[in-house]
């Protein structure tokens, strides 16, 4: 017997990791697509939350005989204060985010670069390809993962 792998079942474990690839990026990009719309829940639950904050009593309510409530007008002012920012940081995980532009191979450049590979060649090139989309999307996840947790 000869346990020397074959061209054959090369191609067979260039198409599994071709095929996981894709699949890891499809499942990133769900999960972006997740902490985005978390994101705007947040955004829009707290930009909601600003404006009810608006009708709180401040220092015009009085406590006792006319005697004003400071401490209404501070958690008044705090409340905006922090809803505006969780608000800001919410909005601020839509941002673009430098990076991965570098990655995108034109039509163009593929025929002029892959025009004379083997299948094989071709998938390994864009499994190379994949791997920086997945390191680039995981680095998006996280930053976005990160802005919602704050």
């Amino acid at each position: 017997m000869n346990d020397e792998p074959t061209q054959n079942s090369y191609t067979q474990i260039v198409d599994l990791i071709f095929e996981n690839a894709k699949e890891s990026i499809e499942g990133l990009d769900r999960s972006i697509n997740s902490l985005n719309a978390q994101l705007s829940a947040v955004a829009g639950f707290s930009a909601a939350l600003i404006r009810f904050a608006g009708d709180l009593p401040d220092r015009s309510a009085s406590l006792i005989d006319s005697l004003p409530c400071y401490t209404c007008s501070i958690l008044k002012i705090l409340s905006l204060i922090l809803l505006s920012t969780v608000t800001l940081i919410s909005l601020s995980g839509f941002l673009p985010k430098d990076g991965g532009e570098d990655q995108i191979i034109s039509p163009a450049e593929q025929v002029e670069k892959c025009i004379d590979l083997s299948e094989d060649e071709y998938k390994l090139l864009f499994i190379s390809q994949y791997d920086r989309d997945i390191e680039s999307l995981n680095k998006l996840r996280i930053w976005k993962a990160k802005r919602l947790i704050l």
